[in-house]
């Protein structure tokens, strides 16, 4: 059986739900809209992609096929990644993070796909 992210490179048209994660949720809400607006440029609506406070890692991370970790809260990067190991976990750096630049931020993570 394929991962969701497997199925997303080979037919570009699953679905996937994907949490970015900072020190309070409030930049990456800012990003993550950013995110699903370049998706649907692409003509990629289906994505869901929301923000959150690393606090609610635990309670959130079922539901997610992609986790992405923002420079903030880089301490707990392989924390997550050990924690989390069946997730694609893609920690953004101060300049991805900073740029604020959906375009290449997705691009970042299906490179990493």
């Amino acid at each position: 059986m394929q991962t969701p992210s497997e199925t997303y490179i080979m037919k570009g048209e699953v679905i996937m739900k994907i949490s970015l994660f900072c020190s309070g949720g409030f930049s990456t809400s800012l990003l993550a809209k950013k995110m699903q607006k370049a998706y649907e440029e692409k003509g990629i609506t289906d994505n869901v992609i929301e923000a959150f406070d690393f606090a609610m890692i635990d309670e959130v991370e079922e539901d997610v096929d992609i986790i992405m970790i923002g420079p903030q809260i880089s301490w707990a990067y392989d924390q997550v990644k050990e924690k989390y190991s069946n997730k694609k976990v893609i920690l953004l750096t101060m300049a991805e993070f900073g740029s604020m630049n959906g375009n290449k931020i997705i691009e970042k993570l299906e490179n990493e796909l």
